[in-house]
């Protein structure tokens, strides 16, 4: 497989698998973890670094030169770009033409939340991945308890949640909060009637739009936001 792949849907966990399965496919390795693929002479990884609103044009010009050399221990060589959803415009424009061109034996992974937000000249030179399919099965392992569970929670068990969730980077509780978005609209097929599902739905809705958008404090969103769900 050469070319340019977009993994839309599902969470950062899951988007993570499905690159790391991509590379273990090609190479025929036995990776497990993303940092593992740190550090490899052909494996070039951007990502939205702590700190940082956006993925610059100079890192991805960074990107698109790694790609022209020749691979040195592998049969090709990896440009992945995660939060890809967080490039510039002009990040996306500039990698336009290698998207649609790639260098031989290269590939291009990108992963985003939602593909809408990339440009469609972007998408449509990609071969798309939808994970969303696989979302129960990576909810499975997860280490973060359900909505289910956390309604179930005392103040104290909810407080010492936030405590915790909130040592995550911004991105990160953002996945968790499309979890437990997603997991309530799927008891909402199944209680239509069920006003509190409802208003968890949209509370949760309300935190995550702010932290997308704003310099919120994330630990007393997240006190605000669970304290409050019922």
């Amino acid at each position: 497989m050469n070319g340019s792949i977009l993994i839309s849907g599902g969470n950062k966990e899951s988007r993570e698998k499905k690159i790391i399965s991509i590379v273990n496919k090609e190479e025929e390795k036995n990776f497990e973890e993303i940092q593992e693929l740190e550090n490899k002479p052909d494996i070039f990884n951007i990502k939205l670094e702590k700190g940082e609103k956006s993925i610059g044009i100079s890192k991805i010009r960074e990107g698109i030169n790694f790609l022209r050399e020749k691979p040195l221990s592998y049969k090709k060589k990896f440009l992945i770009i995660q939060n890809s959803e967080k490039m510039t415009v002009q990040s996306q424009n500039s990698l336009l033409k290698t998207l649609e061109e790639p260098p031989s034996k290269s590939i291009i992974i990108l992963s985003a939340r939602n593909h809408n937000f990339i440009l469609d000249t972007i998408v449509s030179r990609c071969r798309l991945i939808n994970i969303k399919e696989d979302e129960k099965e990576y909810r499975k392992d997860s280490k973060n308890p359900s909505l289910k569970e956390i309604i179930k929670m005392d103040l104290g068990k909810r407080l010492d949640l936030c405590s915790e969730i909130s040592k995550e980077e911004k991105e990160d509780v953002i996945d968790i909060l499309e979890d437990w978005i997603r997991e309530g609209r799927e008891d909402m097929l199944k209680n239509p009637k069920n006003i509190s599902l409802l208003e968890n739905i949209s509370k949760i809705i309300e935190i995550k739009n702010d932290l997308e958008n704003s310099n919120v404090n994330l630990r007393l969103s997240l006190e605000a936001l669970l304290l409050n769900l019922s």
